[in-house]
């Protein structure tokens, strides 16, 4: 056994594919590698291999390092190797050792062109689930490792330790043991002599076991992000979601949405359960402070999480005819062109067609935010800035965002509102065109 599982998880790959087999010069490694090397032909992928070096080990690190150069010779298979300090990296994050050299190494792993095949295998995943719900996880935990997730490949996740030794011994095999996996510092260490032992007491086939549950559960856990995105497709809308259709939602769909809309690693439950509450209140604007420097907001029925500082305004910006600015922080240019003559009414809500007739000769404006005392003149007379937001249900924490165009004369427009009425061009006029773009969109100039 072992062949069989290997050739099933890369008869997935396209023909052709190139494939990095992570080597350490342990057991589970270099059976891999070696029933890669043994599979190449028949299945059409190129191989190649990558080792790190931790350097936690001194002489037995570099040993380890020695010996898969030479494994690699022997069979003609091309090895990068890297390096990494772990001991420093754990000594600035507060990472343990284990989590520091998980981290370089696969930064290692991952910047290999191809796809990398890892040794991980049944007994493995045994360690993981029980590591994952001591933690405190749910279905994705519960699921554990994939056999392929993305460019990641496992093909020895479903067989186990004793089968690995068995294929090493009968190929005539040698590899390298690393004395750090013999003591008890770790908490996978201490799972795997001491725990596990005694569950494979009751159920000496454990490994198969848990193999079959969690590919149950890695199944129910894709179908419920499916239906997670689709909650978030039907609640999304411009700036933010919809507060009554998240929060009408199934509860197991619901916090999973927003556990996606918090982000990062794993959301703790207090932010989860802070954002929603907000689903259900209906005094106003509220909001929840969330980690790395974010806010979830509920305004006029919307959901909206940014940053912190997307809500202080901007620099504001000159501009002459001929001139584009850019208003980095709101990811916005603006552009000044003309004169023209108006041949259409403007129908875009980011350009204004400002009338020659009521403006200076050669105008000179400021893009800025919103000050005290605005007014802006509409059809109905003229308002208070403050207000015209109010009306148009403007959050209170976006109206600083909203760029106002000024001239010597006062306001001329502002994005999100329009124009003002007595600067207005009609069709026939001469106008200058003021039109805001998307930093990622190309302009003209």
């Amino acid at each position: 056994m072992m062949v069989p599982e290997v050739r099933a998880v890369l008869r997935t790959l396209p023909p052709g594919s190139r494939v990095v087999c992570a080597v350490s010069g342990g057991a589970d490694s270099v059976a891999l590698l070696h029933c890669l090397a043994a599979l190449q032909r028949e299945l059409g992928f190129t191989l190649t291999a990558a080792h790190f070096n931790h350097c936690l080990r001194g002489a037995e690190s570099d040993g380890d390092e020695a010996f898969v150069r030479a494994l690699c010779g022997i069979w003609s298979i091309p090895l990068t190797v890297g390096r990494g300090d772990v001991r420093q990296r754990a000594a600035e994050t507060g990472e343990s050792l284990e989590e520091a050299a998980r981290h370089l190494r696969y930064a290692f792993l991952r910047a290999q062109d191809g796809y990398l095949a890892t040794a991980h295998n049944a007994d493995d995943q045994v360690e993981t689930v029980l590591l994952n719900l001591l933690r405190g996880t749910g279905l994705k935990g519960l699921g554990a490792m994939a056999p392929r997730e993305g460019r990641i490949l496992r093909p020895l996740l479903e067989v186990s330790r004793a089968d690995i030794l068995q294929y090493l011994h009968q190929h005539g095999l040698a590899w390298r043991e690393d004395s750090s996996n013999g003591e008890d510092s770790a908490l996978r260490n201490r799972l795997r002599h001491h725990v596990i032992p005694l569950l494979r007491r009751e159920n000496p086939s454990l490994s198969a076991t848990v193999a079959r549950s969690t590919a149950i559960l890695r199944q129910d856990e894709a179908f419920l992000a499916g239906e997670t995105a689709a909650l978030l497709h039907r609640a999304a809308r411009e700036g933010g979601w919809n507060c009554e259709i998240l929060g009408q939602a199934p509860d197991a769909l619901r916090t999973r949405a927003l556990r996606q809309l918090i982000g990062g690693k794993k959301p703790a439950a207090v932010h989860v359960a802070a954002v929603e509450a907000l689903l259900t209140r209906r005094n106003g604007s509220t909001s929840v402070d969330l980690p790395g420097g974010r806010v979830a907001r509920r305004e006029y029925g919307l959901l909206r999480i940014e940053s912190k500082a997307a809500v202080h305004g901007f620099v504001p910006v000159t501009l002459s005819p001929g001139e584009t600015a850019s208003l980095p922080s709101l990811g916005l240019r603006v552009r000044l062109e003309g004169p023209v003559v108006l041949q259409n009414k403007v129908t875009d809500a980011s350009t204004f067609a400002l009338k020659c007739d009521m403006m200076e000769p050669t105008p000179r404006l400021t893009i800025r935010p919103r000050l005290t005392g605005d007014r802006l003149l509409g059809p109905g007379g003229s308002k208070s800035l403050k207000r015209r937001m109010i009306d148009a249900k403007i959050p209170a924490a976006r109206r600083d965002l909203l760029p106002v165009a000024a001239d010597s004369r006062g306001i001329v427009a502002v994005l999100g509102l329009g124009c003002a009425w007595d600067r207005r061009a009609l069709p026939g006029d001469r106008a200058w065109l003021l039109t805001f773009t998307s930093e990622g969109r190309e302009t003209d100039d």
